[in-house]
């Protein structure tokens, strides 16, 4: 069943640029009402401003979603300030672009921290909320953006590879779980994503394979992916061209995916340009 998102009540994380952002914007011009969330209130801020002069009902609520506590009161927040919650999209997301061998457990436990249990905590929180969507007919989804990352590991991209792994897994096993609640878990597999601000998602940038973060594809292109997945209700999709491939790959050829993965290490081996910015 297509699903219907004007007047429902959506929940964005990541929101104040990029795809989250990109998204907030063409779902507020299909009617619904949107709650933004990051960490940079002025930012926040200015694309409330800009929304709202085109007549869509949308509020920001900055908050630090590794904080248990900034949870509670985000998702408090919105529903008091719109009376429920219907749809969780979460966006937010960091990187680190560097060799295992040379990093170190503080970026780890920072990617793990931001891109799988703060995601997934928040979910926690929702669920009563978009439960009692689902007994109103509205029905309720968490859209979760992890990466083609998740479904093939990188090299030098090996946090990053185990955050979004995680998160594809756990994804996995909610939707069989929240049937029962009636919320539809969807899963959304973009490539590289052009940047914003290529300094405020990497924690490191000194891998030893090329990226070309300047030909990645646009977070206009991974928007348009993620609000077609929401109103057809997917269960899971690669967004692009290039994650398309790596998705088909891996489930019809992973012999070949591994080989051409073991290559690219291999080639960029003894390279120390840092990634295209």
């Amino acid at each position: 069943m297509r699903r219907d998102v004007r007047g429902r009540v959506i929940l964005i994380t990541g929101a104040s640029r990029g795809i989250g952002k990109r998204a907030a914007e063409r779902l507020a011009k299909l009617g619904a009402k949107v709650a933004l969330t990051g960490r940079s209130v002025a930012d926040l801020a200015q694309i409330v401003r800009e929304l709202r002069t085109t007549g869509a009902e949308v509020e920001s609520f900055p908050a630090d979603l590794t904080l248990a506590a900034d949870r509670e009161r985000l998702v408090q927040r919105v529903v008091a300030h719109f009376g429920g919650l219907d749809i969780l999209i979460n966006c937010a997301g960091v990187s680190s672009f560097g060799e295992f061998a040379t990093s170190e457990e503080t970026i780890n436990r920072k990617v793990m921290e931001i891109n799988f249990f703060a995601a997934i905590e928040l979910i926690r929180v929702c669920v009563p909320h978009l439960t009692a969507s689902g007994t109103k007919g509205h029905q309720p989804a968490v859209l979760n953006v992890a990466s083609i990352c998740g479904r093939c590991g990188i090299p030098s991209l090996p946090e990053h590879c185990a955050s979004k792994h995680a998160f594809v897994g756990l994804t996995e096993s909610l939707r069989g779980e929240f049937v029962r609640y009636g919320i539809d878990v969807l899963l959304l597999l973009p490539g590289l994503v052009h940047s914003d601000d290529l300094n405020r998602h990497l924690l490191r940038n000194d891998g030893k394979i090329y990226l070309n973060f300047e030909g990645a594809q646009p977070a206009d292109e991974v928007a348009d992916g993620l609000v077609r997945s929401l109103l057809d209700n997917r269960r899971e999709a690669a967004i692009g061209f290039v994650a398309w491939w790596v998705w088909f790959g891996k489930r019809m050829f992973p012999r070949v995916v591994r080989f051409i993965m073991k290559r690219k290490a291999l080639r960029f081996a003894n390279r120390t340009t840092k990634v295209a910015c």
